[in-house]
């Protein structure tokens, strides 16, 4: 019975997880989950939420950290593949001329819309910026620093 409970435990946490997002709430369903399959033995209660904390928080600490930097960060690929806001900071070569409302950008081998940060100046095609903000799918630039 109790490893029911834990199962059903895990994939509430689950669900949980799809509201927040985070990946925190995925970890502990995982200590759930090994609880569930200890219970399955017959062990003792305290046994049963011993693998749930020690599992939990070893997944927290050690899976957690990997997941959010693969997911999050684009690591491998030299891309950032998900946050816009990493591009924040970064140098860019300019592809197409860029005034206070248009122009392209190249970063992390991707063409960004950009604008300039301050309204009457102008960059030209092969000039280094540098990403202020991005505001929508438009990078704001300003002189390279």
């Amino acid at each position: 019975m109790a490893s029911i409970i834990w199962f059903g435990l895990s994939i509430l946490l689950v669900f949980l997880e799809f509201a927040i997002g985070d990946l925190s709430m995925l970890m502990v369903a995982g200590g759930a989950l090994a609880a569930a399959g200890v219970s399955l033995a017959d062990t003792p209660l305290w046994v049963d939420v011993a693998v749930f904390a020690v599992t939990s928080i070893g997944l927290m600490a050690l899976v957690r950290p990997m997941l959010r930097r693969k997911m999050f960060t684009g690591v491998d690929s030299g891309k950032v593949e998900s946050n816009p806001r990493q591009l924040v900071g970064r140098t860019a070569s300019v592809e197409e001329a860029i005034d206070d409302r248009t122009g392209l950008i190249g970063i992390a081998g991707e063409l960004w819309s950009a604008r300039a940060l301050v309204p009457g100046v102008t960059f030209s095609p092969g000039d280094r910026v540098t990403v202020v903000s991005i505001d929508g799918n438009t990078a704001v630039v300003d002189k390279e620093v």
